[in-house]
């Protein structure tokens, strides 16, 4: 199933190249929501157990369009699948620091910075995938906008029967975490001097 795995985050990495980041319209303010602790994202809806887990994918034959000091394209792939395993280590839905970028590129004020940290998700980490032949979605979020936006589509997806790869488009939202711990953030948000990719 590991291979399974790989094969759909490939497909997410070809997906992903014939893709261009439009200019974002921007907007002065945006509401701030009124704090009421802890959120969970909705049940999924399917009869499947949901798993996740995340893959790095690092293209060594291409620079990143976007930062022209780094000389591979590192992608950050989250799967999410239809496990039997009812138990375990449920995903973390984003770090305290992405809660912190994604808050503020998204410009909501009024809130603690770590409080998408907080949120709880319905997948289980890591789990042991079940299928081997699952039908494929790959997903994309809007520009500047992490992966972790669709969460909630992605695991009522994969409690249907779906393999869902998703992915995190490096430096074209406003935060995303690679393998090694590093934190890149949106150097394309900043429409008047980013360089277009071709």
């Amino acid at each position: 199933m590991r291979h399974l795995l790989a094969v759909a985050a490939g497909l997410v990495v070809l997906a992903a190249s014939a893709c261009s980041a439009p200019t974002p319209p921007r907007s002065a303010t945006s509401p701030s929501p009124t704090p009421t602790g802890p959120a969970v994202l909705p049940a999924p809806t399917g009869d499947h157990t949901v798993g996740t887990t995340i893959l790095y994918v690092n293209d060594t034959s291409r620079p990143d369009p976007w930062n022209l000091d780094v000389k591979t394209r590192e992608l950050k792939v989250t799967v999410w699948y239809p496990t039997e395993q009812k138990d375990g280590e449920r995903a973390p839905y984003v770090t305290p620091k992405e809660s912190e970028l994604f808050l503020k590129g998204s410009k909501v004020a009024g809130v603690p910075s770590d409080t998408l940290s907080k949120t709880r998700t319905n997948a289980i980490k890591d789990a042991e995938p079940a299928g081997e032949k699952l039908p494929l979605v790959v997903l994309s979020a809007g520009f500047t906008k992490p992966l972790s936006s669709l969460t909630s589509l992605a695991e009522d997806l994969a409690s249907r029967g779906y393999v869902v790869a998703g992915i995190d488009h490096t430096y074209e939202s406003y935060v995303t975490t690679l393998s090694d711990g590093r934190v890149a953030e949106c150097i394309a948000c900043d429409s008047d001097t980013a360089r277009r990719p071709p």
